[in-house]
Formats: C-alpha cells, structure tokens, sequence
C-alpha cells in the first residue's frame, strides 16, 4: 500500500517541510506542481543516497532536534557533541547530549547502517555515566558549548534553559534537573535484535528509549530529502498530564495539532478583549477549558514557533507558521506582512 509520509526537506542552507508520496517498495518520490489545487502535479523518484551521510546526519540533527519527536514544539537544548566520557576506564563519546523542558538529560547514539548488536550496551554505559551527573557537572558542559554563542555566552545552565523554555514567565522556573534520562538510537537501520532488547528494557527496565531510523534521498533534480521514522518508542508517564503517552509525542497527546489548538485560542481570547492584544498565560487559561491536563509549556513553545520576532523561535523549527508578532514583555498580536516585514525561522528580519 502507498503510504503518505512527512519529509525532511534540505534546500540552499535552510529547511522546509513537504508531503512525498512513497512508501515500501513502490519507492519515494518528490511531488512537482505548478498549480495549488495540484492538479498538474508529477511525481519525480527519490533514489537513496549510497553516499556516507553518518556526519552530515548528526549535523542536521544538531541543527533539527524536533525531528526526535512527533510533536514540532518538543525540542531539545543540546549542552554536548561527543562529549569525552570515561567508562569503565574506557574513553567514549556520546554523539549528541541534551536536556529537554523538564530538565531531563537525552543522550543520542548514531549509527551509519544497521544497528550493531553492542549498540545498547554502548548506550547504557553512557547512561550510567550520566545518570550520575550533578548540576554543577551539566553547567559545565553547557557553558563549554555556548562559549561561542553571542545569545548565551557566560550565562548559565538555568538561565539559558528558561531563555529556551520559558522566556516569557516572569521570575525563575524551579527546575530539578537530570531526575530522568531519555535515550535515542538513530541509525539508517534498527535491527530486529536491538528493537526487541530496547522493548525489554523499556517494559521491564523502566527505561526511555527510542529507535529512530533514517534516509537520505536525492531526486534527480538533485535536490535532498531525509525520511525519519520512530521505530520504537517508549511509554512514559508524563509529569503533567497523569496520562500515558510515548517519547515520540512527550510534549502534546491531543486529537487535534496543538497548532490549531493555539490558533483557536488566540482566537477566542482576542473575541472577548479590544485591544487585539494577549499574552500566552491568556491562551493556556483557554486551551485548559478543553484540555485540562495538557503540557501547558507546549502552549508557550507553539506561541514561540509561529512567533516571527520571538528570540526563541530558532529552537522550534518543526513546521513554524508566520502567525504572531511579540511586543514585548510576554505580549503577542498577530502577525501583519505588509507592517511587520518578512522574518526567517531564525527569528530574524529579512531586509
């Protein structure tokens, strides 16, 4: 059967999000069309790429963390790349290290091909080390990977979490950091072997982790795709829902896109105030008249995706839409082109 898919896009140094057309072995393909009701629309094969794209791959999810998730607005605040770790008097290095908004700590582990069979035992010991790990040993790290960043250059753990996840909350967020560890196996190919001992340990263990495998496919327009797939996720219970949901969707278990959920929100609360003018505590309160128990910080980060000038939209590039305008100190109105200008997933002008 054809399957409908949502494809990672890369084009001239940016990222856009297209349906493809693919699926088992009938093959992958680009839609082409001129046309918006599609009509004169052709389909152009995707062959993949034999060509080494393990380093490439972990650049993109470095850049991309939202792809670990089926929920555009779950990201992660990456504070490592092959951090040096001692393990067993072994010297290791973890390929991509982070925290997400509940202050978890996620380890990533890419593999080119098929999955080694001593894959998770490689996971488990840099979990291990990490479930050991201190505040002021997370601090370390990160303040070492933004050393460089303009944005966040000698600030500290804490504060560039909150600057990420919670900018527009007045005071500091208590937040206890690594009470929990959320793992990642990414790799072109999960083995039947590894998919079953990860099910083990996720079930038996009380582990988090996730498989997740991927493609990269070029048309013969030579343009580049990448296909990812969640293979095998974990249930956790979440911090504040109470409800069971997997890795994959940790930010948002709604049965509608929390995109319209937000829009609709900011559409009644704009109906009852005259000043065209709200703030993301106003949309919370009406989103919770729906969905009492959701993720509230979900609310926030999807204001922060379709925000076109907010500071923290580059952390949300999951399938941002151009909605919202901030004017400062946690205010939002919508979004005008022709008196607002262009702005970039970056959250940047274009002049």
């Amino acid at each position: 059967m054809v399957q409908l898919k949502i494809m990672t896009f890369l084009r001239s140094g940016y990222q856009d999000r297209i349906e493809i057309i693919g699926g088992g072995s009938l093959g992958l393909f680009k839609l082409n069309y001129n046309k918006t009701d599609l009509s004169d629309g052709y389909m152009e094969k995707a062959n993949k790429e034999p060509i080494d794209y393990e380093k490439d791959f972990e650049n993109w999810l470095e850049n991309s963390p939202h792809v670990l998730f089926e929920d555009d607005t779950s990201t992660i605040m990456w504070i490592g790349r092959q951090v040096s770790t001692t393990t067993y008097e072994t010297t290791k290095f973890p390929d991509l290290m982070g925290i997400d908004s509940n202050g978890d700590v996620v380890l990533v582990e890419l593999k080119k091909g098929r999955t080694p069979r001593d894959v998770v035992a490689q996971l488990l010991e840099y979990a291990a080390w990490a479930d050991n790990l201190s505040y002021e040993d997370l601090n370390v790290l990160t303040m070492k990977y933004y050393d460089k960043d303009e944005m966040y250059i000698g600030m500290e753990l804490s504060e560039i979490h909150q600057n990420i996840f919670y900018p527009d909350l007045d005071g500091a967020v208590e937040r206890n950091f690594n009470q929990k560890l959320r793992l990642f196996i990414v790799a072109e190919d999960i083995s039947k072997s590894v998919k079953e001992v990860v099910r083990f340990l996720n079930k038996k263990g009380n582990l988090d982790i996730s498989c997740m495998k991927y493609e990269v496919f070029r048309s013969e327009s030579g343009e580049f795709f990448v296909s990812t797939e969640i293979e095998e996720a974990s249930p956790v219970e979440s911090k504040h829902s109470g409800s069971r949901m997997t890795s994959a969707s940790y930010g948002w278990n709604g049965d509608v896109p929390v995109k319209q959920v937000v829009k609709n929100a900011v559409d009644e609360v704009l109906k009852i105030k005259n000043d065209g003018i709200f703030t993301g505590k106003e949309v919370i309160s009406q989103v919770i008249k729906q969905y009492p128990d959701c993720n509230q910080n979900t609310i926030r980060c999807q204001i922060y995706a379709d925000c076109v000038n907010h500071s923290s939209r580059k952390h949300y590039k999951g399938g941002q839409l151009d909605m919202y305008y901030t004017i400062g100190n946690g205010q939002f109105r919508l979004y005008n082109r022709l008196s607002d200008g262009n702005w970039n997933a970056e959250g940047e002008k274009i002049e």
